[in-house]
């Protein structure tokens, strides 16, 4: 088969399917933007004394990385695919889920992603890693996901023993039509309009910049950045060269910030002899699109940042950023595939 001269974004596509799954047309990522990997590969050296040259540099495990970035846009989150929709739910099961994701490399010369795939990169047992959610007053909304794991497969690669099918065949024979040129997202993309202030549940103090129209929406938010890293660190047995899993150091630290125009300074008076925290805050975000990211009720303020606002014209802000841990449901309005 010719190879292409380069690779872009039209012919390349992306599957995500649960641990030992084979690749599905559901399993298909929509709204993508980018797609990065990497692999690490560890090596520990180890001298003696008598001699300057090396005595042995040993191999240890590799490490693999995925990053994955897509728009909202109303189609299945990326955590929902990584996770088998755990995160729904559950983020201790989120966190434990594996998944198969798959890259498949198209031919350059189409408009769109068909046909067989000139070569299949395999990322087989990943575990989530990082989650983050973006929403912006001058751009698209955006969810960001970073998944690792220890096996990456190019093509036919002897697998414990045995060959895994060739491209076509990972990618399976009744793929090869990824994209038929048509996609569109379902809801459309969601940008600052689609971000419905008035359905979500923000913090008292996030919502003290407010304006004097009337309305819920007219905050003057500019900005909510979500995120968390679970880590994942191997765990090792004698007699055995790789992992036999991956674990998440718990407690997990859930942020959310939010930039606001401010109005009124930061508003938040501080004591060097009493307590300054009221109760915790409810986060919860919501979209037109039918996205949730629910951080529960139990976020604290965790620092304040106002600046801005000097002789270069620019507006004075306001960055709250709140904390909590443990407490991360994200869902979208699409049915399980």
């Amino acid at each position: 088969m010719a190879q292409n001269d380069r690779i872009f974004y039209a012919c390349q596509a992306v599957i995500i399917m649960p641990m030992g799954t084979a690749p599905a047309a559901g399993g298909l990522v929509h709204g993508l933007q980018s797609v990065g990997m990497s692999s690490n590969f560890t090596l520990d050296q180890i001298f003696e004394i008598g001699q300057l040259e090396i005595y042995e540099n040993v191999e240890d495990i590799a490490d693999i990385e995925v990053t994955l970035e897509k728009v909202l846009d109303g189609y299945e989150l990326i955590f929902e695919k990584t996770s088998a929709q755990a995160c729904r739910t559950d983020l201790v099961a989120a966190a434990k889920a594996r998944s198969d994701v798959y890259l498949g490399i198209f031919d350059d010369a189409l408009s769109n992603a068909s046909g067989i795939p000139r070569s299949v990169c395999w990322n087989s047992g990943m575990y989530t890693s990082s989650v983050s959610y973006s929403f912006s007053v001058d751009g698209n909304a955006t969810e960001s996901v970073t998944v690792v794991g220890n096996d990456r497969f190019w093509n036919a690669q002897q697998v414990n023993g045995g060959t895994t099918p060739a491209a076509s065949g990972r990618w399976a024979s009744n793929l090869t039509s990824a994209f038929d040129g048509a996609d569109a997202p379902p809801s459309g993309v969601t940008r600052r309009t689609d971000v419905d202030i008035s359905q979500s549940a923000l913090p008292s103090i996030v919502e003290s910049q407010g304006g004097t129209l009337a309305g819920d929406n007219n905050l003057h938010i500019q900005s909510i950045n979500i995120s968390a890293d679970f880590g994942q660190e191997n765990i090792l047995e004698l007699g055995r060269f790789g992992p036999y899993a991956k674990f998440v150091s718990f407690p997990i630290e859930v942020s959310c910030d939010f930039e606001v125009i401010a109005t009124s300074g930061d508003l938040k008076s501080v004591s060097g002899i009493n307590k300054n925290l009221t109760l915790p805050d409810e986060i919860i975000i919501r979209d037109t699109a039918g996205h949730e990211i629910n951080l529960g009720n139990n976020n604290k303020l965790a620092s304040i940042s106002y600046s801005g606002g000097d002789t270069g014209g620019g507006n004075a802000t306001v960055s709250y950023s709140f904390t909590n841990f443990n407490s991360l449901l994200v869902s979208s309005a699409v049915a399980p595939v």
